[in-house]
């Protein structure tokens, strides 16, 4: 015979399940404990890698900019144009920043930099107020307990306890 309970079904954060199955001469019981919060932490942790993808696509982007203006690539160049465009809206609100020093065609585009720097440190703050909030590893703890019992009668019991996180 098999049955599960609902032990702790109450509280938002936890929930344990125990699980017991009977049979002659065998008993055996596995409780199971979901922490739903660490869980929830867990998945945030996974898109605070996403998003440091995100950044590292967009700091990418942006230093081929800066690298195309200070070697003066051509800016009818299918590549350069590319870069250009898609770069140009991660720039606007540096725009009138700072001065943009000029040597012949180099530019010397100052406001990329600060632009790399401030999307860096934004990203920064919004990952680490998302991993205060995951600082717990652990997810789930199994406990179970196995009571065997051999021929001759109740003193002929064995009982076996095991716990495992993960």
């Amino acid at each position: 015979m098999s049955e599960n309970q609902r032990m702790n079904d109450v509280s938002v954060d936890r929930r344990e399940e125990i699980v017991v199955t009977e049979q002659p001469g065998y008993a055996a019981s596995e409780q199971v404990s979901r922490d739903v919060a660490a869980e929830r932490r867990l998945r945030l942790a996974l898109v605070t890698q996403i998003i440091w993808g995100i950044l590292g696509v967009l700091e990418i982007l942006l230093g081929l900019r800066f690298a195309l203006k200070v070697i003066a690539a051509n800016a009818d160049s299918g590549f350069a144009a590319f870069i250009y465009g898609i770069t140009k809206p991660f720039l606007a609100p540096f725009t009138a920043l700072v001065g943009t020093p000029k040597a012949g065609n180099t530019v010397f585009e100052v406001t990329t930099l600060i632009a790399m720097a401030v999307y860096a440190l934004f990203v920064w703050i919004v990952v680490r107020a998302i991993l205060i909030a995951a600082t717990r590893p652990t997810a789930r703890t199994v406990r179970r307990s196995v009571r065997e019992q051999t021929p001759g009668g109740p003193g002929n019991e064995r009982t076996t306890d095991t716990t495992r996180r993960g």
